[in-house]
């Protein structure tokens, strides 16, 4: 059996990039909110707290966000790509089994089992892993022949089988 790749973190890279990006946006909006807050109107009236304690208190809480972020995302991406690199990550080989496709709507995980070894995974994960399901256009069907690459429960590299 040959296999084709159709998902390898290692061409992914660092996928989820945006979420500590997206707490930028609010660290700059803290910094405006610091900056200006003598200039804000209506802000004078209101004494010390809206002018002081709230900008410095939004800017504080946005950088901590974005820095925790960042150490979670990539936290899991280092962890997985060390892993990979080692040849601590594990193979399993097989037909999907016990396979549940998340629903169109989402609101539950996809499911798939292969060899007695079972991965969850959705679309709205974040995650450096696999997190394509078929219900979105995603390859995993019942019965299909796969080889998938994983730490833990994350799916590292997926390979379907290619009958040719």
């Amino acid at each position: 059996m040959s296999y084709v790749t159709v998902f390898d973190m290692a061409d992914a890279g660092y996928k989820s990039w945006w979420v500590p990006a997206l707490g930028l946006i609010f660290v700059v909006l803290g910094i405006l909110l610091v900056v200006f807050r003598d200039h804000i109107p209506g802000w004078s009236r209101r004494g010390r707290v809206a002018r002081t304690i709230f900008p410095f208190g939004f800017l504080c809480f946005a950088v901590a966000w974005t820095l925790g972020a960042f150490v979670e995302t990539y936290g899991e991406y280092r962890t997985a790509s060390q892993a990979r690199a080692v040849h601590r990550a594990k193979v399993v080989e097989g037909l999907v089994t016990t396979f549940v496709p998340m629903p169109v709507t989402g609101h539950a995980m996809e499911t798939f089992c292969v060899s007695g070894v079972c991965f969850s995974y959705s679309d709205y994960d974040v995650t450096v892993g696999f997190n394509h399901t078929s219900s979105h256009g995603g390859p995993i069907r019942l019965g299909l022949p796969v080889r998938v690459t994983y730490v833990g429960n994350t799916i590292i590299k997926l390979e379907v089988g290619n009958d040719r």
